[in-house]
Order: C-alpha cells, then structure tokens, then sequence
C-alpha cells in the first residue's frame, strides 16, 4: 500500500463543527471532509463533484498532532456583505460572534502543525497529488500557497512528507499509534506510571464522508480520540496499517 505523508500549518484555524450556530465552535482538528476538500482543490475538481471519488470506499485518510495544541474564544466582528462595496463595513446590523479558534501553545514561536497520511485506491489520482505537492514541483512547493485552515482568514501551507509504503495489520496488540484513534477500534489505552509521555485526550464525532447532496452519509460520522500533544498514544487496537518508518496509523472511518 502506497501512501502520501504531508504536513499542513499555519498559525490559527478554525474547523467549525457543523452543528453549531450562534457559538462557532471548532474541531481540534481538520475533519477528513475538510482535508478530502484541500486535496480535491489542489487536484482542480468543482466545489461538490469530487464527494464519491473519495469516500470512505476509495480514499483512506489519517491525521495526527504533531504539535501541541490549545483553543480559545474570541468575539469577532461579523459585517453585512450584499455586495462588494460593503466590504469597508458601512452595511448596518453588524454582529459579534462568539468564535473558537484552534492555536498553538505559544502562538508567538509555535505554530499548527497537522500530519496528515493518505492513500487512494486509484493510482493516478496518487500520482497527481504527488506531483503536485512534492518538492520537485514548483507551482505548489512554497509557503506563500492560498491555503487555508478552516476558514479563508485562517491562511496555512502544505509540506510534502514522504511516501511510504504501509502494511495493513489486522490483529488486536498494544501499539504506539501516532495518529487520532477511531473510538470504535480502541480497547485501552496505557498510560505510564513514570509520566514519561504525556497525553491530553479529548473525543470528538468527526464528519468523514458526505453525499451528493452535501448530506452525512450513515457511516459519515465517527467518533475519534484525539490527543491535544504530539505524543503517540498506546492503545490496544484491534487493526492498523504500519508504515516503513515505524510508524503506525489508522483511517478515520
């Protein structure tokens, strides 16, 4: 199994949970929908075409901490657009909108740093995003690169990684697992009596997959335990893929 390694930072973002309204509340991390919609733009495909070329079928997706992370709430001033000249803010009805941002611990030295593993069953679409994100490629290998971490305002870069071939292991064992871990496939998790490796665990339900009509599909929602450091966590899992460079993951799914 070949699978892409990238990094995505930045300095703020805000991945906002699609139940929330007058709160913007944000996921600590991208959701795989969020990362399908970065891939599916660097690859050219229309807003909404691109939902059943990487569904959970096609395209398996993993993300990890690499760096610690923290939130805070913020009221931002939201304006009145109905045109472009009510960008200077002159439209009346202005609203403050309570609005979770995800930062790094020390915002002035550190940043977001999210790894991200994939792998898509066809082998052209693979061979593209490479080309596209790998060093060797001019047009995206920068940091000045438009993109954006949850919202426009939230601007971020990508960093080709490696490629890596994994192996799937399909067998319940105690295993250093660098990436988020979906709920379902964990058993336990073992914590150090030393305090050698630290954990912050939160669980999220991530959406995963949409359908064409931009709607959850019934398996398009998981539950994931994520730690807030880049600490892997020791679990007993009953499946994972290991990569070449011991690392070990596991799809969100």
């Amino acid at each position: 199994m070949k699978v892409l390694s990238l990094r995505i930072r930045g300095k703020m973002a805000h991945f906002r949970r699609y139940y929330s309204n007058s709160s913007a509340l944000t996921y600590s991390v991208p959701p795989r929908t969020t990362i399908v919609g970065m891939l599916a733009g660097l690859l050219g495909y229309e807003r909404d075409s691109y939902y059943e070329l990487f569904n959970l079928d096609q395209c398996q997706i993993a993300i990890a901490n690499a760096a610690p992370i923290k939130k805070m709430v913020q009221k931002l001033n939201l304006l009145m657009i109905k045109n472009f000249n009510d960008v200077n803010g002159s439209q009346d009805n202005h609203s403050q909108t309570a609005t979770e941002l995800v930062l790094p611990q020390n915002i002035r030295t550190g940043m977001l740093d999210y790894r991200v593993w994939i792998h898509h069953c066809d082998p052209n679409i693979m061979g593209k995003l490479e080309s596209i994100i790998s060093p060797s490629s001019q047009a995206y290998y920068s940091q000045g690169i438009s993109l954006a971490l949850g919202t426009a305002w939230n601007l971020g870069w990508m960093k080709f990684d490696g490629i890596f071939e994994g192996n799937e292991v399909r067998e319940a064992a105690m295993v250093n697992i660098d990436s988020i871990i979906p709920a379902r496939l964990m058993n336990e998790i073992s914590v150090p009596d030393d305090g050698a490796v630290l954990y912050r665990l939160v669980k999220e339900d991530l959406p995963l997959e949409f359908d064409m009509d931009r709607r959850l599909t019934t398996r398009g929602k998981g539950s994931m335990i994520i730690n807030l450091l880049e600490n892997p966590i020791h679990a007993h899992v009953g499946e994972y893929v290991r990569l070449e460079d011991n690392t070990s993951i596991i799809w969100m799914q």
